[in-house]
């Protein structure tokens, strides 16, 4: 399985001291993903997430996360419990310095008296880059995106075993959890054989789309 790294940056922005974002980027836009910046992946507005509306309502105050992409942050990349100052200061200034490039804002002009407050986060294994495939996969879904050890009665589910995202995580539990309720027989035994383990055969395969976003499929 290959893991990625991604940094995620939280900024609040005083918006007297720079033109909003939100003007920029559109009121009613929530997320927005970058495709004209190679450092960056995503944009969202936190403040009309959080319903504090897009502008002048919060205090004059806007707050945004920044996603990087998965090559930015392997190249700056620390230790993801213990990040020290300098490289804080550094993956900081060149994200905002890739969002001023970005939307053609001046250079420095966010970084310059308009950020109130910053948080800077590593999320050093982020969705995975590929996810696994069993060499017999079934005639539907039912037997895949899951593991199932039948002789002691163990599963395994995840992203990485269906779909790098949040909604591959849920539906491989869910059929996990079928896939176990089905052949439970009545005194409580399980009567399941062995799936999706490595055992049996298979391989990872890449996914397009966790690797052409770093943040796996979004829907």
């Amino acid at each position: 399985m290959t893991l990625n790294s991604i940094y995620s940056l939280t900024v609040a922005l005083k918006m007297g001291e720079m033109e909003e974002l939100s003007q920029i980027v559109g009121k009613d836009v929530t997320t927005a993903f970058i495709k004209n910046e190679p450092n960056l992946k995503l944009i969202t507005n936190q403040s009309v997430k959080l319903g504090a509306g897009a502008s002048g309502k919060n205090d004059g105050i806007e707050v945004w996360t920044l996603l990087s992409s998965a090559k930015f942050a392997k190249k700056y990349k620390g230790p993801q419990e213990n990040l020290p100052q300098e490289r804080v200061e550094e993956v900081t200034t060149l994200m905002l310095a890739s969002l001023e490039r970005s939307l053609g804002l001046k250079i420095g002009g966010i970084h310059e008296g308009a950020v109130k407050d910053s948080r800077l986060q590593l999320w050093g294994a982020a969705v995975p880059l590929n996810v696994w495939s069993p060499t017999e996969q079934g005639d539907d879904s039912k037997n895949y995106g899951f593991m199932y050890d039948g002789e002691h009665g163990v599963g395994v589910c995840g992203d990485w075993l269906l779909d790098p995202s949040i909604a591959g995580a849920w539906e491989s539990g869910r059929r996990l959890a079928n896939w176990m309720s089905s052949s439970l027989e009545e005194d409580g035994k399980s009567n399941a054989i062995s799936v999706g383990l490595p055992s049996l055969g298979g391989e990872f395969k890449q996914s397009r789309a966790a690797s052409g976003s770093g943040i796996g499929n979004v829907r």
